[in-house]
């Protein structure tokens, strides 16, 4: 049986672009190919809230009609309404132009608001093999009824997560050894708003073997005969290079699906600006990313030859705006309220306001969007200024503790100097009062960032933190400062999401 897994980069409601890729493909595709496109492939996904309108369903219904016109095979994506208008999240196989079955999502995801629950894996013959077709999360049920197949084919949209290890294909191993059968998985590729999708679709043998895995994070194609399926070996990304490449995906989809063109970010010659502006350029070209220094009179002067030389090695166009005038003037302003009190952070977070306040209006001015750079670390215990450094169209580390992001800074760095190394061995300021340090304030990062991972993605409570060996003390304190600060990020700017308990997608938090 000839197949062609197409893991693509889909939009949310762009119907004709989505369409359009799909009926390229069934061009150059003979008729004996079976050509699978994935979930809510002529839709888009997530869906959320646009399912509810009569106009999606008409408008991937027209599309579909026209790609079976195409006389091709193939398995595409689409939501779909029943007999009494119930939604459906559905797969529909056509064999040369005719429809030949549909598979309804059974078990729904995080995804499928407003859809119900469908019928799950669907049979048929073809091309004289038995194949079962529908979605991943409908297997176990599948597997429950013992229906012996040739081929599965399972489609579903899943999230990248930087911390798993190849779940999916450790799982589908033990069902096709368990069935006997060849599957086929095929995931999409890109991003939609905070959300990758990171690709890796493959194909496995009886045996449960890997013998064809696209790439991560790239769409990719790839054509093959299940009966020639061979074992492969695949050398898997490393660590920093599947988070690298999964932020410059989620950055260029974010900006190119928003249809805007340049970012703009405050460079403070920090590790976490430092990282975020490669990232900028990686996914948008230096072209379209421009730097804006902002010294007060706290700034030292490495920070300032430190962004200026970021800036330099990535060739990016950089100017320097000083803020002692704007923070003297805002001080002069709110003498009558804040005469007779110690200074605190009403006045540091004026300086934060100004910076913000001037890279949002140089990106107003040019048609940029502020790139965010605060890391999950700081997120966590409220170390950032709300409408100030917290703020941005999106974060490209709010879901990194700091630790990781010296891990990618180093990778980064791993041929040549773009990271200004001063920028990775210097101790981490807000640099808002002399000869400040985020040490004075918070623990270390590598002592803070473990109680962190053991608390917010492990999920351990106050007393297994303890016991596991951590000083009670610390303890107590950075749940106190997670606790008080939820309000605080539910108003920061949108992380992309790398992992399960991203703040601004997944993990929840009561606010009072």
């Amino acid at each position: 049986m000839k197949i062609n897994i197409c893991q693509f980069n889909y939009k949310t409601c762009d119907f004709d672009s989505n369409s359009e890729k799909i009926k390229n493909i069934l061009q150059q595709s003979n008729t004996d190919t079976l050509n699978i496109f994935g979930e809510l492939s002529l839709s888009g996904s997530p869906l959320y809230n646009t399912n509810l309108y009569k106009d999606l369903y008409q408008s991937t219904s027209k599309r579909g009609d026209e790609l079976c016109r195409s006389g091709k095979s193939f398995i595409v994506g689409t939501p779909a309404r029943g007999d009494e208008n119930e939604c459906y999240n559905s797969l529909v196989f056509v064999d040369k132009g005719e429809v030949k079955a549909l598979a309804t999502k059974r078990n729904l995801s995080r995804f499928d608001d407003n859809f119900v629950n469908g019928n799950g894996i669907e049979t048929l013959m073809y091309e004289g093999s038995k194949i079962a077709f529908g979605f991943y999360e409908d297997l176990d049920n599948f597997f429950r009824r013992k229906i012996k197949v040739d081929l599965l084919i399972l489609c579903s949209n899943v999230l990248f997560d930087k911390d798993d290890k190849d779940s999916i294909i450790a799982d589908l191993s033990l069902y096709a050894r368990n069935m006997k059968a060849k599957i086929i998985f095929v995931n999409r590729v890109g991003a939609e708003g905070c959300f990758i999708f990171n690709g890796s679709s493959f194909a496995m043998n009886e045996r449960g073997e890997i013998c064809k895995k696209l790439s991560m994070f790239e769409e990719e194609t790839s054509f093959f005969e299940t009966e020639k399926l061979k074992p492969e070996t695949n050398k898997p990304l490393a660590y920093e290079e599947k988070i690298y490449k999964a932020c410059v995906l989620g950055l260029r989809d974010y900006f190119a699906k928003n249809h805007i063109k340049k970012a703009i970010i405050g460079l403070s010659g920090g590790i976490d600006s430092a990282v975020v502006v490669v990232l900028g350029v990686a996914a948008l070209g230096k072209e379209n990313v421009m730097g804006v220094l902002m010294p007060s009179e706290y700034s030292t002067e490495h920070s300032i030859s430190d962004a200026e030389k970021s800036a330099k090695n990535l060739g990016i166009n950089y100017v320097t705006i000083p803020i002692k005038d704007i923070f003297s003037a805002s001080l002069k302003t709110m003498q009558p309220i804040f005469e007779g009190t110690e200074p605190n952070t009403a006045e540091e977070n004026l300086q934060a306001r100004a910076r913000c306040m001037i890279v949002m209006a140089i990106g107003n001015k040019n048609g940029a969007a502020m790139l965010n750079t605060s890391n999950k670390s700081e997120s966590s215990v409220g170390y950032g200024t709300l409408y100030g450094d917290d703020s941005g169209a999106i974060s490209a580390i709010g879901d990194l503790y700091k630790t990781d992001v010296y891990r990618l800074a180093r990778w980064i760095n791993r041929n040549e100097e773009i990271i200004p190394e001063n920028s990775i061995k210097k101790a981490p300021s807000a640099e808002l009062k002399y000869d400040q340090k985020d040490s004075d304030t918070l623990p270390e990062y590598d002592i803070l960032d473990k109680v962190l991972t053991d608390y917010v993605d492990n999920h351990l409570s106050e007393q297994e933190l303890i016991k596991k060996g951590y000083d009670e003390v610390l303890v107590k304190r950075v749940k106190h400062l997670f606790k008080i600060n939820e309000w605080k990020r539910h108003q920061e700017a949108p992380a992309l999401r790398l992992s399960k308990t991203c703040f601004t997608t997944d993990f929840k938090y009561p606010i009072s």
